[in-house]
């Protein structure tokens, strides 16, 4: 039974590099930042530019004043990028080692992964409420007085499923749309 031996091997080390490449953990610089939050979670964009397209990811996001790293990989770790910038240009990495930068982040991620969300504004976001600096339009509070939606950057951004997370009360989802594209923001845990 040679060849199942040659099988089991080969199905081994698939496995063992599945298992290796999915619990991949941010270089040791992070070791460094004294970061305001790290976030995971799942993201989604809808109406992309080729119509109707569609793009999901887990991320890992490191958030430290201007300074941000974040991961997103697909199924199984597939197709790993990370993004790390600060206020004055971002570097996307591929899988490969690949890096390009630009001074711009939207800028950057239409044109490598075809799509974008404002990532300075997001990270004010994702911790539910609106970004400084920047006006604010149609805000909406829950009952519980807690903010539900907003108008900001071009963007209207809902917030729901607010939960504590030892940090405060956070939303859940968020959920920014703006013509012809909608991105969610699913926080599953607060590091």
């Amino acid at each position: 039974m040679p060849g199942n031996r040659v099988s089991n091997y080969l199905f081994s080390g698939l496995l063992l590099a599945l298992l290796v490449g999915g619990c991949r953990t941010l270089d040791p610089l992070d070791a460094g930042l004294d970061a305001d939050f790290r976030l995971r979670g799942k993201i989604g964009v809808r109406g992309l530019d080729d119509g109707d397209g569609a793009f999901s990811a887990s991320f890992d996001w490191v958030q430290a004043g201007d300074a941000y790293r974040i991961e997103l990989w697909g199924p199984f770790g597939q197709g790993r990028v990370r993004l790390v910038g600060d206020a004055w240009g971002v570097t996307i990495t591929d899988a490969r080692g690949r890096s390009v930068s630009e001074q711009t982040p939207e800028v950057l991620m239409e044109r490598e992964l075809g799509w974008s969300a404002p990532v300075d504004a997001l990270r004010h976001w994702v911790r539910g409420s609106p970004a400084p600096g920047h006006a604010v339009t149609g805000s909406e509070r829950e009952e519980g007085g807690r903010l539900a939606r907003f108008e900001q950057r071009g963007w209207v951004v809902e917030f729901t499923r607010w939960r504590d997370h030892g940090v405060g009360e956070l939303p859940g989802r968020i959920v920014a749309t703006q013509p012809g594209r909608r991105v969610t923001v699913v926080s599953k845990e607060w590091l």
